[in-house]
């Protein structure tokens, strides 16, 4: 069978070690966005070091440039980690 795209791949994608350090994003009970994501709504972002996780939550945390005055982000934000990144 002839490949359809000569930009498909015949070899697999080059394995990228994960990233070991990360921050677990959830909403606070009676947050009114709950009604729109759900009660069991969670995200989580994955960093190379500790420092780029740190600033992540410091950005997350501040305010942001296009909320009103008084609008404050309303994250639970758990720092987590990988036991074993090659996994």
């Amino acid at each position: 069978m002839e490949i359809c795209h000569a930009h498909n791949r015949r070899a697999g994608l080059r394995r990228v070690p994960k990233k070991t350090f990360g921050i677990r994003l959830s909403l606070p009970e009676g947050d009114p966005m709950r009604q729109v994501l759900g009660d069991d709504w969670h995200q989580f972002q994955w960093f190379e070091d500790e420092t780029a996780r740190e600033s992540r939550i410091e950005e997350l945390t501040g305010r942001f440039v296009y909320y009103r005055k008084g609008d404050r982000p309303t994250f639970v934000i758990e720092r987590v980690e990988r036991d074993n990144p090659d996994e």
